[in-house]
């Protein structure tokens, strides 16, 4: 049995995208895989149980026989229980991953445990990413995202300090398509004269980025007005209405496939944003749009939510879950594992992991 432990440097960097496309991948080669988050830092609620946030799509998506709280033995919540701040390990939390681990990887070719989001979190528990791994023996894969040229050879080189020789080796996520060429001739033969193997660089693309009406709605306890029926229909942009309505339709022309926040009181703006490519409107103050605006919006399929909360209040919650990675339609899973079939090297690292 094999283990891969994958990691990245910062949060939304493409950490759960990039293990599930890697379990998927395993899967269509004929190896039996298990999965474990070991420590997660996203608790959410299911059936009475503490669940890490993504569990649910993570097992569906990898066909996983097991109940959803079963897939992260440690999931911490902001009320640490304040034994588990001793020394010894009072809360016996390795002692839970341990056993958790063990029995995921029981008849399993491979077992993928997803590791926390970022290098520098754990360390209070002693589970800290690199001290986890130890423990499971596992080597690592980190998840690079793109900031800058010198940004993302510094992560790479930040990431081969903190774990030494257990580093397996390194993705770089959401690349600008411009930027390709500078990271495979001057950033990857840079990292690997310092002992540091770059497995793959993924592009941005916009449309995996994006967040669903749903998505959005959920989030921020909206209520629809229109367009309840495209609760998948993909927002790959946002902007802010809050401007002069010809000001804003010049600017709205120029981005494909938004959401657009505004006052719900702001009939020009919203019928600005319902001239241009437009996925959904995001109505601020609680107040409910102008018929005209609504009958557009009906004829043209586009989504009115109403919000209780003011614009600033609106963007800074959007701000919280907009760019982290989310593959729970179909089409966006199927996109991702494609781009990761053409740019990562799936036969260098299998061989890595001796299989």
């Amino acid at each position: 049995m094999k283990a891969l432990y994958i990691t990245s440097i910062e949060n939304w960097s493409g950490k759960t995208a990039i293990c599930l496309a890697i379990g998927k991948r395993l899967q269509a080669e004929g190896y039996k895989v298990g999965y474990l988050k070991p420590v997660s830092y996203q608790p959410a609620q299911l059936e009475g149980h503490v669940v890490d946030e993504d569990a649910t799509f993570v097992r569906n998506v990898l066909s996983l026989d097991v109940p959803p709280w079963d897939l992260s033995p440690v999931v911490v919540t902001p009320n640490i229980p304040p034994e588990c701040l001793e020394e010894e390990d009072e809360c016996q939390l390795r002692g839970q991953i341990q056993e958790a681990f063990n029995r995921h990887a029981a008849g399993k070719d491979v077992i993928l445990l997803e590791g926390g989001a970022s290098l520098r979190e754990g360390y209070v528990l002693n589970l800290s990413p690199a001290m986890v791994a130890e423990m499971l023996d596992a080597p690592v894969l980190v998840v690079v995202k793109y900031h800058g040229r010198m940004q993302i050879m510094d992560d790479a080189l930040t990431a081969r300090f903190r774990l030494g020789d257990r580093l397996l080796g390194v993705i770089f996520n959401r690349v600008p398509e411009q930027e390709m060429d500078f990271i495979h001739k001057r950033a990857i033969p840079f990292l690997a004269q310092r002992g540091v193997q770059v497995l793959g660089a993924l592009p941005e693309r916009a449309q995996l980025s994006a967040i669903s009406v749903g998505e959005l709605a959920e989030s921020l306890s909206a209520k629809f007005i229109t367009g309840e029926g495209r609760k998948d229909a993909l927002i790959e942009s946002l902007m802010v209405g809050a401007m002069g309505a010809q000001e804003a339709l010049s600017r709205f022309r120029v981005h494909q496939n938004k959401a657009v926040i505004t006052g719900g009181d702001r009939t020009d703006i919203q019928l600005a944003a319902l001239d241009t490519s437009t996925v959904c409107l995001v109505l601020t103050g609680n107040l409910r749009p102008a018929v005209e605006v609504v009958e557009r919006a009906a004829e043209r399929g586009v989504a009115i939510l109403v919000v209780p909360t003011n614009t600033m209040e609106t963007v800074e919650a959007i701000d919280r879950i907009y760019g982290k990675t989310r593959l729970g339609q179909a089409e966006k899973l199927a996109h991702f594992e494609a781009l990761m079939a053409q740019n990562v090297d799936y036969k260098q690292l299998f061989s890595l992991l001796g299989l």
